[in-house]
């Protein structure tokens, strides 16, 4: 079977259009898919939002240099309340992250669960952004939503690199989740030999 295509004048056959739509599913799916890799919840409904917030998601860096000219706040939050730099996160735009920090973004804003930046990462693999955030300034013992800090969440979820970068930035092993277990105390619950004798290398006990 063959179908003409009107605007461009050629035949296409049913067999390559479904090739074409295939080839769609499938870097649709990929979208999706590396969104979910980063381990940070995705938006379930995207709604049309403010022009700075539209080009954090998209990862348009030349639209971020342009409003940035124009003295547009890169604190600006979207129409749910996240700030700019929890968007580029929830959308997996590293580059817009690491752009928006560069560009003086408040690492110390919260998004409308209470959760911090780096307590949002740290259950995470995206050491590399927890790295930069704390290069930046972040608070390594600051709570989030869970009124826990990022050691608590990184040795919950087994992030060894995540605990490794916490501890290098001096985060307090100490620390306790809401029932009162060390980081130490849930890596051994977690039998996680990994996580546990580098905490007690730091001096945990």
């Amino acid at each position: 079977m063959i179908v003409r295509y009107e605007r461009g004048g050629s035949d296409l056959t049913s067999k390559q259009i479904l090739g074409f739509m295939l080839l769609a599913i499938l870097l649709v799916f990929g979208a999706v898919t590396n969104a979910a890799a980063s381990g940070i919840q995705q938006p379930t409904v995207v709604a049309p939002d403010i022009p700075l917030i539209e080009a954090v998601r998209d990862g348009d860096i030349e639209a971020l240099n342009a409003a940035l000219v124009r003295g547009e706040s890169l604190d600006s939050r979207d129409k749910l309340g996240s700030p700019a730099l929890f968007v580029a996160l929830q959308f997996n735009q590293p580059d817009v992250f690491r752009f928006l920090l560069e560009n003086g973004a408040r690492i110390k804003a919260k998004d409308r669960a209470g959760d911090t930046l780096l307590t949002l990462l740290a259950g995470t693999k995206l050491v590399h952004l927890s790295a930069a955030l704390l290069e930046a300034g972040a608070d390594p013992d600051r709570l989030g939503a869970s009124r826990e800090p990022a050691i608590i969440i990184a040795a919950r979820a087994g992030q060894a690199e995540m605990v490794r970068l916490l501890l290098d930035w001096d985060a307090d092993y100490e620390a306790t989740d809401l029932t009162g277990r060390t980081a130490l105390a849930i890596a051994e619950q977690r039998r996680d030999r990994v996580i546990a004798n580098m905490l007690r290398e730091e001096g945990a006990y």
